[in-house]
């Protein structure tokens, strides 16, 4: 498979196609990760017409980097490409300090309005802080965190008054919420310093990594970059690979390749954030160089963590990197997962605005439809937004949302502004964006985040033109 010939050929993947990257490294030397002990077979594709940016055409059955993904059944979790979850009521996610704090933290905010979308939210073993207002502390909610307390670590930030819970006839409540260790009682009228306080507090009780660890780490070179690569309709029919999300892995030398929310939390609390993406667009300048030299050329796509966007300096610091390498601005799209976006004059709008004046491209990473304001869509400093796999999986079950996602669609491209989506997994997926003229997409349709080596190996020639592919 390794070596690139036509065809398919019957591997043995353990664990299926979520291993069989790992499995692949390990094969060359470039991991140390021992196959999980579930077996499954799969067909792994490689085609020698993988010439410039021409991948082969997604179907139910083959993936274009040689990872067959047709028997993969669970999906993919969207936290593990962001820091940490904050769980909060949809009474309160509109509230100006809370979004400013979620910014600062570089927290991923999802919302309920019910409770069972509460106990969906608290499934899974991400960590993640639970914010509830006095209205959302009820026998219900108290028995899902009761249930989910084995299964990951959370913390609980109350925004009431304990006096007051008790005389609301809820004490019986209040004494169960004394049994969790990672709780924080802010009140009603919560100020920014104070909410962000008690988020740091419950943050650091979930710590798993010393700083020493994590600066050791990249330090030592044990922090590397995978590429998940993208593609694009082009004016035909075709689809072509001309852009690799970069993302980040620890290659622990005890535990093998950890996940980015297993350390990146970590990274905000101790201030290695900026250290941290600093790397990250300095080794993704270097691959593309690399890759340039041996005939390839793919932009790269890069997450920023909102934290970030309160640099002053951030867009010339990154626009110096970028020079130093030798390369265009315009060669790099920053994905920002932004979702207060109400005030075109915020703050870190402006730091979003200065990246775009440089030649960066930017992205609205995790773009829901029910949560977009479409009045200042035209107002937003976005060159491309991209459709989360929810609002994609809403929108071919119900026909009002398959219409609004297309409006939206239409929108984006009206504006200028181009539309990837994520997490296609599937070959009906992959039919359905084609009919909404969706520009580009990524999943594991089209391949898990990859290697370097990997991405090379399945072209077949140094030509930079897809018109040369046979």
């Amino acid at each position: 498979v390794l070596a690139g010939g036509g065809g398919a050929c019957d591997v043995i993947l353990p664990g299926g196609p979520a291993n069989s990257v790992r499995i692949i490294e390990a094969a060359m030397g470039q991991g140390n990760q021992k196959p999980r002990p579930k077996w499954g077979r799969h067909k792994a594709f490689f085609s020698r017409n993988l010439m410039g940016f021409r991948p082969i055409s997604p179907s139910a059955t083959q993936s274009t980097y040689g990872i067959a993904v047709s028997a993969y059944k669970g999906g993919v979790d969207r936290t593990l490409l962001n820091a940490m979850l904050l769980i909060a009521s949809e009474t309160i996610r509109a509230n100006r300090t809370l979004m400013d704090v979620i910014r600062e933290m570089s927290f991923t905010l999802s919302s309920f309005a019910s409770a069972g979308k509460f106990a969906e939210l608290m499934l899974g073993q991400s960590r993640r802080i639970v914010l509830l207002t006095e209205a959302d502390v009820t026998v219900e909610a108290l028995r899902t965190l009761k249930g989910a307390k084995d299964r990951a670590p959370f913390g609980i930030i109350i925004t009431a008054d304990r006096a007051s819970l008790r005389s609301s006839h809820q004490a019986e409540l209040v004494d169960k919420l004394a049994n969790f260790d990672n709780i924080e009682w802010v009140g009603h009228n919560f100020d920014f310093d104070r909410l962000s306080a008690s988020a740091r507090r419950c943050r650091r009780r979930m710590l798993r990594v010393l700083r020493q660890e994590l600066e050791n780490a990249l330090e030592n070179g044990e922090i590397v970059l995978r590429y998940q690569p993208k593609v694009e309709r082009n004016a035909g029919k075709e689809w072509l690979t001309r852009e690799a999300e970069a993302l980040i892995r620890w290659h622990h030398p005890e535990h093998g390749l950890i996940g980015p929310l297993e350390f990146l939390p970590e990274a905000e609390a101790f201030g290695l954030m900026g250290k941290l993406s600093e790397f990250v667009l300095r080794e993704a300048a270097r691959q593309q160089v690399t890759w340039r030299n041996q005939g390839i050329v793919l932009n790269s796509c890069i997450n920023l963590a909102s934290s970030q966007l309160n640099n002053r300096d951030l867009a010339s610091t990154y626009r110096d990197i970028v020079k130093e390498a030798g390369l265009d601005c315009a060669s790099f799209t920053f994905e920002v997962i932004e979702q207060d976006l109400a005030d075109p004059t915020a703050p870190h709008l402006a730091a979003i605005k200065s990246l775009r004046n440089h030649g960066f491209r930017i992205c609205l990473d995790d773009f829901r439809v029910a949560a977009a304001s479409l009045g200042t869509f035209e107002h937003l400093p976005f060159d491309e937004i991209k459709i989360h796999a929810s609002a994609l999986r809403q929108a071919q079950k119900a026909t009002v949302s398959m219409a609004v996602l297309a409006a939206v669609t239409g929108l984006a491209h009206s504006l200028g502004m181009s539309v990837c989506a994520e997490g296609v997994e599937d070959q009906a997926t992959f039919e359905f964006l084609k009919t909404i003229e969706c520009d580009k997409m990524q999943g594991f349709l089209i391949s898990e985040a990859v290697i370097p080596s990997i991405i090379r190996r399945v072209y077949s020639s140094k030509e930079q033109t897809p018109d040369s592919a046979a």
